[in-house]
């Protein structure tokens, strides 16, 4: 259908795109948008409408994304939807925005890769870390991995590019106890004393944190986590955790409970369903950059914590199962990120199989006992 000029109140000329098409039951309806400055910006619009109606790759990158964070909204944690738009937005719709999906091929995805490896961080001066660039490259398969599966694209042009940077880092980064007691001793706001505490001691996520209520600290000594706190467009939303792994209760040590019971109790008229705290991220990382300068100590992220109360129960002699359990993970994440932490495990192990071997060991009625253990872990299993 042809493009519509018309007059606004203030006596300005708009033009408005109207026009018919099937929807995916087959029922047609008629579509209209108006606002336009220009025709041929109507018409360019009723154009794309179509093209992405019809499951054609003729359209335009920016509007496969758009597909493409629509199928999204219901199927992402807010938390993600967040990360994943913000790396559109910035690294690619500059990039692939105007050109056409089914025309982006391997060397295009080689000269956006290019450019992307060249630029550095305004903030530091250095180049962007190779796992953030994995992460952007990820982002782009993921879109024209939609496109495949949905719209008709022959392939993913990012498969012969090859990926940019790293899945992991280099050697993870954490802090011992004296570490953590050095930069802590250099905090003097109660809030962030606190929330560092229960992020090295509880292993939390900072997400987690930053929702926690006086309702959550519970006078057995739990810490429950059901919730995660993150910003969308400048607002504060709780919303869930990142797996269902992650709704659990971790037990906290007496004089950590203490601390953050004292710590509430001086929160002027805080209710029960009220965060205990009220900064952010930025902040957070921020102050913990600021006490390890103050004490000599190696930086790391706010999520380092995590990784460093990880380090901690692997030292004290805990599973990697418990290790899970506590840090709201399964035990296959667990694994993936924490299994160098035990270097010497299969060492032992050899070691205990010849002892065994040798006769030197568990009686029978010590390996009946374990049987007996594992019939009632599967029996257990069955049930759920």
């Amino acid at each position: 259908m042809p493009a519509y000029k018309y007059k606004t109140k203030s006596g300005a000329v708009k033009w408005m795109a109207a026009f018919w098409y099937e929807d995916w039951t087959g029922k047609r309806k008629k579509k209209k948008r108006e606002g336009f400055d220009t025709r041929s910006s109507a018409l360019a619009f009723e154009r794309e409408f179509l093209l992405k109606n019809s499951r054609s790759c003729d359209m335009f990158f920016a509007s496969l994304v758009e597909l493409y964070q629509e199928d999204a909204e219901h199927r992402v944690r807010g938390t993600t939807r967040g990360t994943q738009d913000s790396i559109i937005e910035k690294w690619l719709l500059p990039f692939f925005g105007s050109l056409q999906v089914d025309k982006i091929d391997a060397v295009t995805i080689r000269k956006w890769q290019n450019e992307l490896m060249s630029k550095t961080n305004p903030r530091t001066g250095k180049k962007y870390a190779a796992t953030y660039l994995r992460t952007i490259n990820s982002r782009l398969s993921s879109i024209f991995n939609y496109a495949v599966m949905y719209y008709g694209l022959r392939q993913n042009p990012c498969r012969p590019a090859g990926f940019m940077g790293k899945k992991k880092a280099g050697r993870m980064k954490f802090w011992t106890t004296a570490e953590f007691e050095a930069a802590l001793a250099q905090v003097e706001k109660p809030a962030f004393r606190v929330a560092f505490m229960l992020l090295y001691w509880l292993g939390l996520r900072v997400g987690e944190c930053l929702a926690l209520t006086p309702a959550d600290i519970l006078p057995s000594h739990i810490c429950r986590i059901d919730k995660t706190h993150h910003r969308k467009n400048g607002e504060d939303e709780a919303g869930p955790p990142k797996s269902d792994n992650s709704v659990r209760d971790v037990s906290m040590p007496a004089f950590l409970y203490e601390e953050v019971e004292n710590y509430i109790g001086a929160l002027y008229e805080i209710q029960p369903s009220d965060r205990i705290f009220y900064f952010t991220h930025g902040t957070l990382n921020r102050e913990l950059n600021r006490a390890a300068a103050a004490a000599g100590v190696q930086q790391i992220r706010i999520h380092d914590l995590r990784h460093s109360h990880a380090a901690l129960l692997v030292d004290l002699g805990y599973s990697i199962v418990a290790v899970a359990e506590r840090l709201g993970d399964t035990v296959e994440v667990a694994m993936s990120t924490y299994s160098h932490m035990y270097p010497d495990k299969m060492d032992t192990l050899a070691v205990d199989l010849d002892r065994r071997a040798g006769g030197i060991g568990a009686t029978a009625d010590d390996l009946g006992a374990v049987a007996g253990r594992l019939e009632k872990a599967e029996k257990e299993a069955g049930k759920k």
